[in-house]
């Protein structure tokens, strides 16, 4: 795998976005108060901030951060920010120093926050629409031959969750393309989505899991469910851990990315109420799961249905495993990736971003920082002691 188009984010960039509020700074005062910067959406210049503890208004503020005076011990505190939905619950972990100094202790970190229903993320976050694929440059026809086909046929509408507009999609094409998984022509990847669809549907190719991606995809974005896209399939040591494609949806409604992967009939995996991604399920998967509340929304040939997730799990325990490694491609990936004009062939040179996110348990941030550490500080000392050598002679010169 190339990591020169490469950004390594950590899971919390990969799956919290910059439109989330999240913690950004945690400052102690050193007069018993607390300040909290926090970012995303719901933030303003000056904001207004209401801090509970249990049922109790414990302080109140306008400011662009929060300051409140925390109570000693550890306790759960509930934000509310503004008029946004909801709050954000913490809990703060308040330990003076003279508490410390009682035991003879020099510790000076005062708070600590040992859960938090946010990020606590001080760099920049990706946004979701530098996630969500684009596909801005196809025609105008095949846009709005998709949009007439949600329309009439899928019957997805704009009030719709957009969980029951991705199920509704996956069940369309899923019914459509039945018995038709195996490898396609190459002619198919010469023909839009829509084509594609037809094309499978009229039995004259087969399709695997980057036809079923593009597909649901292009239907997805033109349904205003954000999608992106992602595959697997690293090579170390000439060896190939399994190469598949699929895509996550941006379920505004959760907050979250959601894993759905048409080639294995899996249109959501979920725990309880809430959607897993694709690196929660590939977490699971390295243990034994027979847990009746992980389920899955699978095409069983008829119908979407909730089934429990370890029935069904076969293709993602085949692909999903510690080695191999997840690309997940930026929104105009396809479009820097594949230019059309000399132009587009410029900028594809200059271009300053990266192209995919690389995800895995086999990757690790390597030994670059700590040898330049000790290249670097093996250099000082070796300039420092030339820089003695020379002076002394100079010195010895000078008074001959």
């Amino acid at each position: 795998m190339d990591y020169s188009y490469a950004d390594l984010p950590g899971y919390n960039r990969l799956y919290e976005t910059k439109e989330q509020t999240r913690i950004t700074r945690l400052t102690d005062n050193k007069n018993g108060t607390l300040s909290i910067a926090f970012a995303g959406d719901a933030l303003n210049k000056q904001n207004e901030f209401r801090i509970y503890h249990k049922d109790s208004l414990l302080a109140t503020g306008k400011a662009e951060g929060c300051t409140f005076q925390p109570l000693p011990g550890t306790w759960e505190y509930n934000i509310k920010i503004n008029n946004a939905p909801g709050y954000v619950t913490f809990t703060l972990n308040n330990t003076p120093d003279s508490m410390y100094r009682l035991f003879g202790n020099g510790s000076t970190v005062t708070y600590e926050i040992t859960g938090s229903n946010v990020p606590i993320e001080p760099d920049n976050l990706y946004s979701v629409t530098d996630w969500a694929v684009s596909f801005d440059d196809f025609s105008e026809n095949e846009k709005k031959e998709a949009d007439n086909y949600l329309r009439d046929s899928v019957h997805v509408t704009p009030a719709e969750p957009m969980a029951e507009r991705v199920r509704k999609i996956a069940d369309f094409i899923l019914q459509r393309v039945k018995g038709m998984d195996g490898v396609p022509s190459d002619s198919m990847l010469q023909l839009s989505p829509v084509n594609q669809l037809k094309c499978a549907q009229a039995g004259r190719s087969k399709i695997w899991c980057g036809i079923y991606t593009s597909i649901f995809c292009f239907f997805t974005n033109r349904a205003g469910v954000p999608v992106r896209l992602i595959d697997c399939g690293s090579s170390r040591a000439g060896i190939s851990g399994g190469i598949h494609v699929f895509s996550e949806v941006y379920l505004k409604e959760y907050n979250s990315w959601a894993y759905v992967d048409l080639l294995a009939r899996t249109v959501f995996v979920k725990k309880g109420d809430q959607y897993l991604n694709t690196i929660d399920v590939q977490r699971l998967l390295k243990y034994p799961i027979n847990d009746a509340s992980l389920t899955a929304c699978y095409f069983n040939g008829d119908s979407i249905v909730q089934i429990p997730y370890y029935q069904v799990a076969s293709t993602a325990r085949a692909y999903f495993h510690r080695n191999n490694s997840f690309r997940f491609f930026f929104s105009d990936f396809l479009k820097i990736e594949n230019p059309k004009s000399l132009f587009e062939r410029f900028i594809k040179i200059f271009y300053a971003r990266p192209y995919y996110a690389v995800y895995g348990d086999n990757i690790s941030a390597g030994r670059s920082q700590y040898n330049f550490r000790m290249i670097t500080t093996w250099l000082m000392f070796l300039f420092l002691g030339l820089g003695i050598f020379f002076g002394f002679k100079w010195l010895r010169q000078k008074n001959a």
